[in-house]
């Protein structure tokens, strides 16, 4: 008998599942997923860096670059020199990212009105309040590796050292 999945496995695989069908809908409309989220990351966070940009979408400076190349030959995002680190520029949309974010908002819209269906009002309120409660548990949790309280119960082996 198989094992029920755990949250973060559900939490993972709903991201997977959504990201997807959001990826081909963008598709349809001639962008792909390191545009469409570039956009939307620079769109939320106007005025970063392209290294700031980089970090939150988890991808390293020169990807970053490259996607930003094209989005900016095509008009949709800008540089703008840092007045502080001549090595540094900050990012902004152009005007002329207005319909591509229309549209990436719809999609995003209808997906959620997909995925949430069959559920009432209140339950889709008890479920944002349940999922942030799951983020700021996260957010305020002790950084991966860091040993917690209740690690006396666990049973690991020490870590393998190996000789020469």
């Amino acid at each position: 008998m198989a094992a029920e999945p755990s949250i973060p496995f559900n939490i993972s695989w709903l991201a997977r599942m959504t990201r997807t069908r959001f990826d081909a809908r963008a598709r349809a409309v001639g962008l792909t997923r390191a545009q469409w989220r570039m956009i939307a990351t620079i769109a939320v966070s106007e005025g970063a860096t392209q290294s700031e940009v980089a970090s939150q979408l988890e991808i390293n400076t020169v990807t970053a670059g490259r996607i930003i190349d094209r989005l900016e030959a095509s008009g949709v995002v800008e540089r703008r020199a840092s007045p502080a680190d001549r090595r540094a520029n900050h990012l902004y949309i152009t005007p002329r990212a207005a319909p591509i974010l229309k549209t990436l908002g719809a999609i995003g819209e209808e997906e959620e009105r997909i995925s949430l269906q069959n559920f009432s009002e209140e339950e889709r309120a008890m479920l944002s309040n349940l999922l942030q409660r799951l983020v700021d548990n996260m957010v305020q949790a002790p950084p991966a590796g860091t040993p917690s309280l209740d690690d006396d119960d666990i049973d690991v082996p020490s870590p393998l050292v190996v000789s020469r």
